[in-house]
């Protein structure tokens, strides 16, 4: 007795609706992952809205410029809020205050984290959108796959921006032509390497752009809705923020 046909949902229909689910199901995720944004939030206090213009790596002092006014208010990293803690530590004015003798493990094992977990992240994204594109789970494509279109990317990019340094008075043709050519570079080398048409190398890549920043939103929400935020908070002010020279060290009272 020949087997049932299984009933697989067209590539044009499957891909919006497996959007629209993930968009579904993520969006406490965004909502949780949009709580770390830019402003400067003090325990207690009021948010100021602005930029990190100077910090004192001696005295843990932030100096931050008001938007849209001159003024600048100075308070200490003690005062500040958990998520406003990671924007100070991945902020050039931190960055450029910690002394080249202050320099320890801890700068370079962040470092090195933040560095790989984007690209681990990114690696894992590519690899599922390609999955529900393609229907090919073998992750080597996507190892070669990502990485390729990348580079090729970045050719062209240097390629873009050595035209626009000649012919900047063309700056929105050339933009708008190099987007759309290394979008279409990148989607062809994908489609070769995943044996599909361009088409589909194209939803992959829109797909993977998406899908990215809601992993990372899913990681923020997972961790702080189903963990203690006061003992991560502890964690990462122990672990982190007072290593790298964020917080002050406590004293141990006698």
């Amino acid at each position: 007795m020949p087997a049932r046909p299984r009933f697989v949902l067209p590539f044009w229909y499957r891909t919006p609706l497996v959007l629209t689910l993930l968009l579904a199901l993520l969006t406490p995720c965004v909502s949780q992952a949009l709580e770390f944004n830019v402003d400067w939030r003090r325990d207690g206090k009021d948010t100021i809205y602005g930029s990190l213009s100077h910090f004192d790596f001696e005295t843990k002092t932030l100096t931050v410029k008001v938007a849209d006014s001159e003024d600048e208010i100075k308070f200490t990293s003690s005062e500040l809020e958990p998520s406003s803690r990671w924007m100070t530590l991945v902020s050039p004015a931190f960055l450029q205050s910690v002394p080249n003798d202050k320099l320890q493990q801890p700068h370079f094992y962040l470092a090195i984290i933040f560095i790989a977990l984007p690209l681990v992240l990114y690696l894992f994204s590519f690899w599922v959108s390609a999955f529900l594109v393609t229907r090919r789970i073998n992750p080597l494509r996507a190892v070669i796959a990502l990485p390729g279109a990348w580079f090729l990317s970045g050719i062209l990019i240097l390629v873009y921006l050595f035209l626009l340094g000649r012919y900047p008075e063309q700056m929105n043709a050339i933009l708008a032509v190099g987007t759309l050519v290394s979008l279409g570079v990148a989607a062809l080398f994908i489609s070769i390497i995943y044996h599909k048409s361009v088409a589909h190398g194209l939803v992959i890549i829109i797909l993977h752009s998406i899908l990215a920043p809601l992993i990372l939103a899913a990681i923020f929400y997972a961790a702080y809705h189903f963990g203690d935020p006061k003992e991560l908070n502890t964690f990462f002010d122990q672990q982190v923020f007072t290593p790298t020279g964020v917080l002050a060290e406590k004293k141990n009272e006698a």
